[in-house]
């Protein structure tokens, strides 16, 4: 669960921030654009921006947001769904040679939606894919229960497994993969589970939670977004996976002397004494869960930022 820790404690970017996803458009074209491309990534109120999540940190209610992306179809209780029609990214009630998957309804990169289309080749999650048009069309070479995650919409990228099982039970086929919530509504996809301090992720990858909260049960490996921009601490950021890994994009209220809305700021080891302070002499290593309900194994991590 994650935590209510109040206001002021620390508020994090959702996903991704420009557009929808973690890689919009081009950050130096859109301000914060929520995840589903609505505008704005997470703040001290909502949570939005790629991520996926729906609420922030300091919500009263930080569970994800589906808006129909991922239940069953009412339409079509009984699953065939027709191509185009609106269908469950978790139950996957498509027709025969049809996938359900998140497209943007509005004609924009970043999916708010999901329908059955056309099942276009055989690409498994972990292999690289093609995407037909952009991003949002959600046309692409994955097989079924897959989607080609083009987040700086470039035409290529690699399948992903969707979430199976429900919102409230969300289970990945992979046992080894943790489920996260990007965008907004919704889109439920399975990355590995990895450890945010010993950045235990491939090379293309960094370790980020997989909900835009404070106190995410779960941190997975993600795509580095935006490489061309710096990620280092206090280099201003434009998704959750926009920094280099061991780093995060949060709000720049936690970030001394950031010179954006969102800056990068570093991981930390409460088991360890605090390092924070050798980056800014007011920041100190905030716990990532509230005492007592950390995720084993987790218990240690910590975020630089400015306690209240």
């Amino acid at each position: 669960m994650h935590n209510r820790l109040g206001p002021g404690i620390l508020t994090l970017l959702a996903l991704v921030l420009p557009g929808e996803l973690g890689c919009n458009k081009d950050p130096a074209e859109t301000g914060a654009e929520s995840s589903s491309g609505d505008s704005a990534p997470v703040t001290s109120t909502s949570a939005s921006a790629t991520g996926d999540v729906g609420t922030d940190a300091t919500s009263e209610d930080s569970t994800p947001t589906t808006s129909g992306m991922s239940g069953m179809s009412d339409t079509f209780p009984d699953g065939d769904v027709p191509s185009g029609g609106q269908c469950s990214l978790f139950g996957q009630d498509c027709g025969a040679g049809q996938k359900c998957n998140a497209w943007n309804m509005d004609s924009g990169i970043f999916p708010n939606g999901a329908k059955c289309v056309p099942l276009m080749g055989d690409q498994q999650p972990g292999e690289g894919c093609k995407v037909e048009g952009k991003f949002g069309d959600g046309i692409d070479d994955c097989v079924e229960g897959s989607i080609c995650l083009d987040l700086d919409n470039s035409g290529t990228a690699t399948c992903v497994a969707y979430c199976l099982g429900s919102m409230a039970a969300p289970i990945c086929p992979d046992v080894a993969d943790r489920c996260a919530f990007l965008f907004e509504p919704t889109v439920p996809l399975c990355f590995p589970n990895c450890d945010p301090l010993a950045q235990d992720c491939n090379e293309t990858d960094t370790c980020v939670p997989n909900i835009a909260a404070l106190g995410a049960e779960f941190f997975v490996c993600m795509p580095r977004v935006f490489e061309m921009i710096p990620g280092q601490y206090g280099d201003a950021c434009y998704a959750l996976s926009g920094c280099d890994p061991s780093y995060l994009c949060i709000f720049a209220e936690n970030v001394p002397g950031c010179s954006g809305d969102y800056c990068c700021s570093t991981y930390c080891d409460l088991s360890m004494p605090d390092t924070c302070t050798t980056f800014e002499p007011t920041l100190s290593c905030v716990p990532w869960f509230a005492e007592g309900q950390a995720t084993p194994g987790y218990e240690s991590v910590g975020i630089c930022g400015i306690m209240p």
